[in-house]
């Protein structure tokens, strides 16, 4: 797991303090699961642990603490309730929405649109690419899965603050799972709380 940061700044009219928002990228954040491919039209069977992700840690992170978890093509919040027993316990307030857009232009959080997992569904649909209602597209042809292009996850993370998420990969540089399960992402974050500003 590699991670690149850069600090940018924003200037306010004085006396008020700079404001500094975080953009990094993640490298092969590593999300494998065990899967088990059922006959169509039945989903596959995905076992294994989350890997939790805290976007003021840059890192993943192993307590309550964090905003974001991944397994296999899940992504959960932790705000809401599981929707099925092997997800982790949401413990905050977190939440998220995916919208269509370039990375660079959505400049604001539209609070109206967070939403929790719920106890049928999470927030971010997981279909496995099937339906392309989440955000990635499985290739029946390749059996390649790759994140949808445009778009973008939005998060309100389990301390009131906010990241924006470009997905940009799911398998590591060496193939080694041709299943896949490592998250190569682009994030910016706003660590003042309650900012909605990108």
């Amino acid at each position: 797991l590699t991670i690149a940061v850069i600090f940018t700044a924003c200037e306010k009219e004085t006396p008020t303090p700079v404001d500094s928002v975080i953009t990094a990228t993640i490298t092969e954040l590593d999300a494998q699961a065990s899967v088990t491919m059922n006959p169509p039209p039945s989903p596959p069977t995905i076992t294994g642990e989350y890997t939790k992700f805290s976007f003021s840690e840059g890192s993943v992170v192993e307590g309550d603490d964090w905003d974001v978890a991944f397994r296999f093509t899940s992504i959960i919040v932790n705000g809401g309730f599981s929707s099925d027993t092997s997800q982790l316990n949401r413990t905050t307030n977190a939440a998220v929405y995916l919208i269509d857009g370039i990375m660079d232009d959505i400049t604001t959080v539209d609070t109206s649109l967070l939403q929790q997992d719920g106890v049928t569904s999470t927030a971010v649909i997981d279909d496995f690419g099937q339906m392309q209602m989440g955000w990635c597209v499985y290739d029946h042809m390749t059996n390649i899965i790759s994140p949808i292009a445009g778009k973008v996850l939005v998060f309100r993370t389990h301390d009131n603050k906010y990241a924006k998420v470009e997905i940009l990969n799911f398998y590591d540089s060496e193939m080694s799972n041709p299943f896949g399960g490592f998250y190569t992402f682009n994030y910016v974050y706003q660590p003042n709380e309650n900012t909605i500003n990108f």
